[in-house]
């Protein structure tokens, strides 16, 4: 009885413990199960952060890789464009050559660049846009210069700002660098001073480099004169004028002198049309107005003899209507400074002589004129007219900047006797 309990105890207990291990073995499948799953899922989880990671390490790349080629490529286009709007022109002395022979007997030889393309609207009105100092600097230290020099010889100071900034490249070529100061790359020697550079020159159909002297001067100011002389002088034929359609006084404005200019001192067709584009960019108009200090000069008129009096004395314009003398008004603005008029005065006639000429001066005085001295200054683009009338004592001579004055006298007897003087 014993053991049957014994034995049925045994069998149950098996059965507890086979029972308890399947649970256990399924408890614990089910715990490797659920952390395979766990360790599956957080693998994944793993692989998609690291393939997050590597997206945003790659996008981080490709923005850099950007920024970089953006970086790069504004850069070389600052590059570029500081390039086009900087014009350095490194060599203007490899370039045409133009000789002219000067009324002196000089032959004066000037080079220029052929390529015209870093001057053209476009380039010098974004150049423009930016505050270049640089470049207003190189303007301001020929314009005074230039100013002088073109008013002293009928000439556009817009026209010869606008040549020296294209032919020199803003004045960054070697040779218009101190301490050369060559704008026009003219050739030779300027006062025994000159520099040697290598230049290009077409000998038997092909071009070669040489070595050349090119003038080197002390200052800016001497290139300028230089290039003054070329355009004023420049003569093939006697009395012919080869740059005389550049001048002032046979131009209405400086279109027509950078029309003239073009296929004479230099070939390229767009040469007049690159220095309108520098000339318009840069306001260079500003200089061909002169700064000239002036006075008026007073007109009186005494009815009893027909005689015609200038002066610049206000005293004297206010004391002559006192006695007999009639105030017509100003006739012209004298500048204050130029070339001498002197005033003649015959005691005799009563009559007053004006005069720039020594030699006649020197006539008048035998005959009894007497010399009053320095009367005004003649100076300007204005030409005052001289008329003669020989049926007169006194009065003979009479001086108007009216054209229409001088052809309503010539008519009753005047005789026109050319421009006397200058003035504004």
């Amino acid at each position: 009885m014993k053991f049957r309990s014994f034995l049925l105890s045994t069998i149950i207990l098996g059965s507890l413990v086979v029972t308890n291990a399947t649970v256990l073995a399924e408890e614990i499948g089910s715990s490797t199960s659920e952390t395979t799953e766990v360790n599956q899922m957080n693998e994944v989880q793993t692989t998609e952060t690291s393939a997050s990671v590597l997206t945003q390490t790659t996008e981080a790349v490709s923005t850099t890789d950007t920024v970089t080629d953006t970086s790069a490529t504004n850069e070389m286009a600052t590059n570029e464009t500081a390039t086009s709007e900087t014009p350095t022109n490194e060599n203007p002395e490899t370039a045409e050559e133009i000789t002219n022979q000067l009324t002196d007997g000089q032959t004066i030889t000037h080079t220029h660049q052929a390529d015209l393309s870093e001057f053209t609207n476009g380039v010098m009105a974004r150049s423009a846009r930016v505050a270049n100092t640089s470049q207003q600097a190189f303007i301001d230290s020929i314009a005074s210069s230039a100013q002088s020099l073109a008013n002293e010889n009928d000439l556009y100071a817009s026209v010869m700002i606008a040549q020296a900034i294209v032919e020199s490249g803003w004045g960054k070529s070697t040779l218009s660098a101190a301490p050369n100061y060559n704008l026009f790359g003219i050739k030779g020697n300027y006062q025994g001073q000159s520099v040697t550079m290598p230049t290009s020159e077409y000998v038997n159909g092909q071009w070669i480099t040489v070595n050349a002297a090119f003038r080197k001067y002390p200052s800016y100011k001497e290139s300028l004169q230089d290039n003054a002389k070329v355009l004023k002088t420049t003569s093939f034929q006697s009395g012919v004028y080869y740059y005389s359609g550049a001048w002032k006084s046979n131009t209405k404005s400086y279109k027509d002198a950078t029309a003239w200019l073009t296929g004479r001192y230099a070939t390229a067709p767009n040469y007049g049309s690159t220095l309108n584009s520098v000339i318009e960019t840069y306001n260079l108009t500003q200089y061909d107005t002169a700064k000239v200090s002036t006075s008026p000069m007073y007109r009186l008129y005494n009815r009893h003899t027909g005689e015609h009096l200038y002066t610049l004395n206000a005293g004297e314009k206010d004391y002559l209507p006192k006695v007999g003398w009639k105030y017509e008004g100003i006739a012209w603005q004298a500048p204050n400074s130029g070339q001498p008029v002197y005033r003649m005065y015959n005691p005799y006639s009563g009559d007053h002589h004006y005069t720039m000429a020594q030699s006649e001066i020197n006539f008048l005085k035998p005959l009894g004129w007497r010399y009053e001295g320095l009367s005004f200054y003649s100076g300007g683009s204005k030409p005052i007219y001289r008329l003669f009338n020989p049926n007169e004592k006194t009065g003979t001579h009479h001086y108007t900047l009216s054209a229409s004055e001088r052809d309503f006298l010539t008519p009753l007897g005047w005789k026109y006797e050319g421009i006397g003087f200058y003035g504004y």
